[in-house]
């Protein structure tokens, strides 16, 4: 398999992460939206992530390849195939998944758009759109995890979110802040799968 897109990107992220707790060989190339061309080539649209499979099929939006995944290890699923386990984990990974969108929609007003033409109310939206995020996410940690008491996708994406707004954006998640999102992060920091993906080694 091969693994389109660079590691500071939150969503290709969570599906690099997933893939080593999985134990999946792949070939990761960090390409960023900004090598147009090339994604094309795997993405339609040029977006990242894109997971091409070992007989070329190729899968986009991290949510259908992550789908993917855990069908392939039905057995030890990050998110569990039914029932409420089910359900609730897809609403906390949904909840990370907004505050990630929200996330890099607030960098691009920052980074993409020229200062003149920056709205600032949408901006400021954006911004508070995150911080609601987190705290949510930070209410919602029990018993050292999101939900259940174990690593689950949920926990994933919002490591894989928080861990991008601080490496690109921390005055949105200042050290300090949300320290049960903090802990969880920097437990889950130690295991491979997520230290081959930090975005500061992207």
């Amino acid at each position: 398999m091969q693994l389109i897109g660079g590691y500071g990107s939150p969503f290709v992220r969570r599906v690099g992460i997933t893939l080593h707790l999985y134990g999946i060989a792949f070939e990761h190339l960090p390409l960023s939206t900004a090598d147009q061309a090339t994604v094309e080539r795997f993405s339609p649209l040029g977006r990242i992530p894109a997971l091409v499979l070992d007989g070329g099929e190729v899968l986009t939006d991290s949510s259908a390849i992550i789908d993917h995944l855990d069908e392939m290890h039905a057995d030890r699923a990050l998110t569990p195939r039914t029932g409420p386990e089910r359900r609730a984990i897809l609403a906390l990974t949904a909840l990370a998944l907004a505050t990630g969108d929200k996330y890099v929609a607030a960098w691009y007003e920052c980074t993409a758009r020229p200062e003149s033409h920056r709205w600032t109310p949408w901006l400021e939206r954006l911004q508070r759109q995150v911080r609601q995020g987190l705290c949510a996410l930070e209410d919602r940690i029990d018993r050292d995890y999101l939900y259940g008491g174990r690593l689950t996708q949920a926990d994933v994406t919002t490591v894989a979110v928080l861990d991008a707004i601080r490496f690109d954006m921390q005055d949105l998640a200042p050290e300090g802040s949300y320290p049960k999102l903090s802990a969880l992060s920097a437990r889950l920091s130690d295991l491979p799968a997520f230290a081959r993906t930090h975005p500061q080694g992207a």
